[in-house]
């Protein structure tokens, strides 16, 4: 029999099921208003660990979040049908997969936006990962931070509209990295619970000590039983370093509050629009967490050197030119 077409609105297939074109399994149809017929053609796959929107909309669902994917790109190795393969690599094996189970109806190249790396210009994936954050609502940080902006002078003044529109836009912040350098979040967690350590207030005088007398590599170099003894088998330490944004945004703490003589506020903050979304941003934040108040009086944002097309100066881009070359020909007045 042959099923001749026809049109309705996705909210009345919402809730059915649909067979996984090769797993033995099921899938609920959902909603989500990132989808459009603009960009294809109204029906997309969902997987919430690898996508914001899809994230989100999983957790209006209630979906489970698996990540089948490793640190590598790599697909684990109890991934059925896939495990052990690179994720790009894989194309081909679904495509073959998707043959021999006769579900294949069409594939053909088609050329679409895809994300890429700003720097390196290589394809990327997204993967829900363990990370740490910092609350907008808990506290009411968000809050606090929105009354402090207009008591700030933003120097040009469209900065407070800028600024205000980050914050109240912006998700929860992710303060840990994956990196091998970095400064360390040095928090033990229950193996089996989940909870932080209940003495972690004391043990951070004991960290701090410790990483003041050896540098930051006191934390890695360090066994977890020098800190926690007997309990050491029940926590995993942390290997996570913090977001470098908190390591410039905690500056105001770090500089006013340590200096004998200096205000606690600072006069002047100085840099370029993009710190909109950093220095300025994460000094705010950090600062109304910690003393409800903006850690700056003023905020001047000054413009950048670009090319012969208006576009910004970058080494990564390659359209940069050598200010001592330009001193040399022109002079130091430039």
């Amino acid at each position: 029999a042959t099923i001749g077409e026809q049109t309705f609105s996705g909210s009345e297939i919402e809730g059915l099921k649909a067979q996984h074109p090769f797993y033995d399994k099921q899938v609920p149809v959902i909603l989500g208003d990132h989808v459009t017929t603009e960009a294809g053609t109204g029906a997309v796959h969902t997987a919430p660990a690898h996508g914001q929107e899809d994230y989100a909309v999983g957790l209006k669902y209630n979906l489970p979040v698996e990540c089948p994917v490793d640190g590598r790109g790599v697909f684990f190795e109890d991934t059925k049908l896939l495990g052990g393969q690179f994720i790009f690599k894989a194309n081909a094996s679904v495509i073959e997969i998707l043959e021999n189970a006769n579900t294949l109806v069409k594939y053909e190249p088609l050329e679409h936006s895809y994300p890429h790396c700003w720097r390196h210009k290589a394809p990327v994936i997204f993967r829900a990962t363990p990370q740490w954050f910092i609350s907008m609502q808990q506290n009411g940080l968000r809050d606090k931070v929105n009354v402090e902006i207009p008591k700030v002078e933003w120097i040009p003044d469209w900065g407070k509209k800028r600024i205000e529109l980050m914050v109240g836009n912006r998700p929860d912040w992710c303060i840990s990295r994956q990196r091998f350098w970095g400064v360390p979040i040095t928090l033990f967690v229950h193996k089996q619970t989940g909870e932080l350590h209940p003495n972690t207030k004391e043990l951070f005088a004991t960290i701090s000590a410790k990483i003041e007398q050896g540098g930051i590599e006191a934390w890695f170099e360090s066994d977890i039983t020098d800190f926690l003894g007997d309990e050491a088998g029940d926590y995993d330490k942390t290997t996570d370093t913090l977001d470098v944004w908190f390591d410039s945004g905690v500056s105001h703490y770090a500089v006013l509050k340590a200096r004998e003589g200096l205000s606690d506020v600072a006069d002047l903050y100085l840099e370029g629009s993009d710190q909109h979304r950093g220095w300025f941003q994460s000094s705010l934040i950090s600062s109304c967490a910690i003393t409800g108040k903006a850690p700056y009086k003023q905020v001047l944002t000054h413009g950048f050197t670009v090319d012969k097309d208006g576009k910004k100066m970058s080494k990564s881009v390659g359209n940069v030119m050598s200010p001592q070359k330009v001193i040399n020909n022109l002079g130091a007045d430039i």
